[in-house]
């Protein structure tokens, strides 16, 4: 039982983050990131973003988005991630979490 949760422990921050694994993500976290590093303000924290998506067919559409984290990194995020744009995806995911901090 205890080396359950030593592994347990161990997994968890790298299930964090859906962009090592999900393309969908992996496309949103840079395009956040990108705006980022070319934005003029300091911004410091972290920002945990939950993008909820609605699917059909081959294309996934963002329907809301949620953060939590620093006021000022979050509303940037929020407004890199416009409600309403569509992708198209391989596997379909409801729910992608990402965590988002300055370099």
């Amino acid at each position: 039982m205890k080396a359950f949760y030593i592994f347990l422990f161990m997994i968890s921050p790298a299930l964090a983050d859906d962009s090592q694994v999900n393309p969908i993500a992996k496309k949103i976290k840079s395009q956040i990131v990108k705006k980022l590093d070319n934005s003029s303000i300091d911004y410091k924290g972290f920002c945990d973003v939950t993008i909820e998506m609605r699917h059909s067919d081959t294309r996934a559409k963002v329907h809301r988005v949620r953060t939590s984290g620093d006021r000022k990194l979050c509303n940037f995020a929020k407004k890199t991630v416009k409600v309403g744009k569509t992708y198209k995806y391989k596997f379909p995911e409801k729910f992608i979490r990402l965590h988002i901090t300055p370099t």
